[in-house]
């Protein structure tokens, strides 16, 4: 493992430790599957420690970076990055929302256990700022396909060059789409909203005994939610929708239907 670390990756650099233990676990399943199949006798990975992992990020968006980031993303990347911050949804659950799951009358989304990473089934409540986007996405709803967000007709794959362009733009640094997540938990944290209610609503098991006997009743969504919305107002992270900022020939990655 310590042997891995000065070697260089396909990129030319240094591979990190969850690189490194990420190839480690596939050496060993490979291994595994070898002594299943009688093709090996042993496991050389086995007992072999993993290395310490050290990729936790602190990032937060503050409402000055999240409101000059969004007034310099094309549309489409902008509306995402919104509902993001709105409910810390993460951008897989944002790319694979389709109509279906949507219930704007009684403001939430419903994703199944295909649609998130831990595949488990949860229900994301909605502040009014998240309810406009899908509004505005409502209006330019496409016929050839059940995506909520879309560029030029087609669901978007990834927003990942129209991102790098606006942060170079606006000077923001060290940031990426997940951060949106640290950033809602913090704002929901700051709102005054329990943690067990946050980690119900974005669906993170960090703290696995924490989650174990948590529970969320529909109305502590609602005043979750209540108090959520208050706290946008106040923190003037409220987004007026008008003027277009789609521009030609970024962040034009979408996944053809």
């Amino acid at each position: 493992m310590q042997k891995r670390l000065p070697q260089k990756t396909r990129r030319g650099t240094p591979p990190r430790p969850a690189t490194v233990n990420r190839e480690f676990e596939v050496m060993k399943r490979i291994f595994n599957l070898g002594i299943r199949e009688d093709m090996v006798d042993r496991n050389p990975c086995f007992k072999v420690a993993k290395l310490p992992e050290e990729n936790a990020r602190d990032r937060i968006l503050s409402p000055d970076e999240f409101l000059a980031l969004t007034e310099k993303l094309p549309q489409h990347a902008a509306e995402m990055v919104r509902m993001g911050y709105y409910t810390g949804m993460r951008f897989g659950e944002i790319a694979g929302l389709t109509w279906d799951r949507v219930d704007l009358k009684e403001g939430f989304v419903t994703l199944r256990p295909e649609d998130t990473k831990t595949s488990k089934p949860r229900r994301v409540y909605l502040v009014p700022q998240a309810i406009e986007v899908l509004e505005r996405a409502r209006k330019v709803r496409g016929i050839s396909h059940r995506y909520v967000f879309t560029y030029k007709g087609k669901p978007v794959r990834s927003i990942k060059t129209a991102l790098k362009t606006a942060l170079r733009e606006t000077g923001i640094k060290g940031f990426r789409f997940h951060d949106l997540r640290r950033t809602f938990n913090m704002n929901m944290q700051r709102a005054g909203v329990r943690n067990t209610v946050t980690m119900e609503m974005t669906g993170h098991k960090t703290l696995a005994m924490f989650t174990r006997y948590s529970s969320m009743d529909p109305s502590d969504a609602q005043e979750a939610v209540a108090k959520f919305a208050s706290f946008l107002e106040k923190e003037g992270a409220t987004t007026s929708h008008s003027t277009s900022h789609t521009k030609k020939g970024v962040g034009t990655e979408c996944l053809t239907p």
